[in-house]
């Protein structure tokens, strides 16, 4: 039996400086059946050269520049990357990190060992600037079984690392562009509804630091992080509107109380820091400064 096809979508923005390690360890993989489409979000750098060259040499690359009729962004050049691929499971890898050369070999056993999980995942390691492994690892072992309610309050996943199958689109539908930060969490959620995770214990793959990684606009000003996972909340609510049940809503709040807990702790010590926070709420919208307050008190009585 022919092993089964994994699609691996990169979307890239003028990354030429790091997207041919990138490629470099896609194409040094020991599972060999994959296709790899690297969706250009607009680069104006010297990625299209790049590009060219290496699918010149390997056809299991291919290249495209994101149609204008899709949105802009991240979320957008996945999205296209989806609708282009055509493999049983789907992988991700950003422009700037790499994969080890036997990521696919261990994950996709997995995926055909265990048809209830919806995704494989693993641990992440962090490289500096010019990819050195620097020993700091990022272990992804609460990503497995069923975590509905650990990503609710939490994101532990990195996008580089989960294998998928392509059924868990057509359940829980493709990416939401309207997130530009938080994207992946977002997705996370939908699937972790529906299907159990697997974690190994390996490093799989590793995350480049360096001074123009996009988590760095990420602010972490309490007003910036409530609204960040209000908004995720919302998002969530809204696709589930006729998929959760009573008690599914009920965990939803219990974890958002838990959450703004945490928030006021960590980051508005004092009680004027946390007065400031709930008042700037209000003012920016009463409704939902009110309900702020409400699952704060929930959450601390």
């Amino acid at each position: 039996m022919p092993s089964p096809l994994v699609s691996i979508i990169i979307p890239t923005y003028n990354r030429g400086k790091y997207i041919g390690e990138a490629l470099s360890s896609i194409m040094a993989q020991t599972y060999t059946h994959w296709e790899c489409l690297v969706i250009d979000d607009g680069s104006w750098d010297d990625t299209a050269s790049i590009m060219k060259t290496i699918c010149d040499s390997e056809p299991r690359m291919r290249y495209y520049k994101r149609p204008v009729d899709y949105p802009k962004g991240v979320n957008g050049a996945r999205n296209y990357g989806l609708y282009k691929s055509k493999g049983i499971y789907i992988a991700f890898c950003d422009d700037d990190d790499y994969w080890l050369s036997d990521k696919l070999e261990k994950q996709i056993p997995i995926l055909e060992a265990h048809p209830e999980v919806g995704l494989v995942t693993g641990n992440i390691e962090f490289v500096n600037a010019d990819g050195v492994r620097t020993g700091r690892i990022i272990k992804q072992i609460r990503n497995h079984g069923y975590v509905f309610e650990d990503l609710l309050f939490k994101n532990r996943l990195s996008m580089i690392t989960p294998v998928l199958r392509r059924e868990v689109f057509d359940k829980v539908g493709v990416f939401n562009t309207n997130f530009s930060i938080s994207e992946d969490w977002e997705f996370w959620r939908r699937v972790a509804y529906y299907y159990p995770f697997y974690a190994l214990v390996d490093v799989l793959a590793c995350v480049r630091k360096h001074d123009s990684n996009t988590s760095l606009i990420v602010t972490e000003a309490p007003f910036e992080q409530y609204a960040r996972y209000r908004a995720l909340t919302k998002a969530l609510l809204k696709w589930g509107k006729h998929r959760f049940t009573k008690a599914d809503r009920i965990l939803i709040n219990k974890v958002e109380a838990k959450r703004y807990v945490q928030l006021m702790h960590n980051h508005c010590p004092g009680f004027r820091r946390k007065i400031k926070l709930f008042l700037t709420i209000l003012k920016f919208d009463l409704r939902e400064g009110l309900r702020f307050g409400y699952l704060y008190l929930k959450g601390i009585l």
